[in-house]
């Protein structure tokens, strides 16, 4: 149940030049409403809703097959002071792309024929859902056809532009669907997806553009760019209304021998191990980051992505809310006034 006090504090972020948001998935196994009342305790006015069936949020399967659950679901929602700005799919969309061998069955199982029909069936849930809640952005990660195309082979003119020309080809019709809804697709650059750092995510912004002008935008993680060596404060530099979101997380970077000790370390490929930590635990330049976002006049909102393995989910997320308050403008800035 959410209180006077609880709608007082959702209403003070209202009028902040930049929003501060909630990705629910930190919530997977939950129910929806738990979810909800978190992000409405800690005062947050936003959510990215996902709709991935391994997470039991808003199963977008359920969704399109049972009216009741459907109803039960958008009712949940309507019910909350709290707006569903984005609706992502993280999972099973990535099957529209692949990869499909046995290593996505927890996803979907079957041939690559129907991974690629329940991926393309997901994307187009996620979008209806989206027009259903009026959100104003579907954020989807479409997965890769070939990892290997990173490196081209000798004697080969196979590049990474063919998954750019792939991912166009296979996304045109969930393109379509956004445009038709009125609604921008979020393209995430992360290591495994076929936009994947500045250069890969310029070149499939460029592909989209005249065809569907506006439709592709991006929600730019900088932790998931820092990762893989990419300078996390020029990430949200340069693009303009091009950039539709960011993610706020942090970071931290092995940097002794062997293996860390401890939870939550993983690799991306070749890369020393790394562990996500809640904004304002690990070593990334969040105030620089935020002030470039505002420098250049980003008018989006920053979710808060919960993946610190330390700290439990409503700490953790109540720290970064405030970390972020901390460091972005409540209301427009006066300047210097001497």
């Amino acid at each position: 149940m959410v209180t006077g006090r609880e709608v007082d504090v959702l209403h003070a972020d209202v009028d902040a030049p930049v929003g501060i948001g909630l990705c629910l998935a930190a919530f997977g196994g939950a129910p929806l409403a738990t979810a909800l009342e978190v992000a409405c305790s800690v005062g947050l006015t936003q959510v990215d809703l996902p709709t991935d069936t391994s997470l039991g949020l808003a199963d977008v399967v359920r969704l399109d097959t049972d009216p009741s659950y459907r109803a039960t679901v958008l009712r949940a929602i309507r019910a909350s002071p709290v707006r569903v700005t984005c609706v992502s799919n993280s999972r099973d969309a990535q099957l529209l792309l692949g990869p499909h061998g046995s290593h996505t069955d927890s996803v979907r199982t079957g041939s690559a024929k129907e991974k690629r029909a329940h991926g393309l069936r997901a994307a187009f849930g996620t979008i209806r859902l989206a027009a259903d809640l009026g959100a104003s952005h579907v954020r989807l990660m479409l997965g890769c056809p070939d990892y290997a195309r990173w490196l081209n082979w000798w004697g080969s003119d196979v590049s990474w532009s063919d998954n750019i020309a792939s991912w166009v080809d296979e996304a045109a019709p969930v393109l379509d669907a956004a445009m038709d809804a009125g609604v921008s697709l979020l393209v995430e650059p992360h290591p495994k997806q076929v936009a994947y750092d500045r250069l890969s995510a310029e070149e499939l912004l460029a592909a989209t553009a005249a065809q569907w002008p506006g439709v592709a935008r991006l929600c730019i993680d900088p932790a998931n760019l820092a990762a893989i060596g990419h300078d996390p404060e020029d990430a949200v530099r340069g693009w303009g209304d091009r950039l539709a979101a960011a993610h706020a997380k942090d970071l931290q970077r092995w940097k002794g021998r062997g293996a860390p000790q401890g939870t939550g370390w993983c690799r991306y490929g070749p890369q020393p191990h790394i562990r996500f930590r809640t904004l304002g635990s690990g070593e990334l330049p969040w105030p620089s980051i935020l002030g470039a976002l505002l420098d250049e006049q980003f008018g989006g909102t920053v979710y808060i992505e919960h993946e610190d393995p330390l700290l439990p989910r409503r700490q953790g997320i109540a720290y970064a809310a405030q970390q972020l308050r901390s460091l972005l403008p409540a209301c427009g800035p006066e300047g210097r006034s001497w």
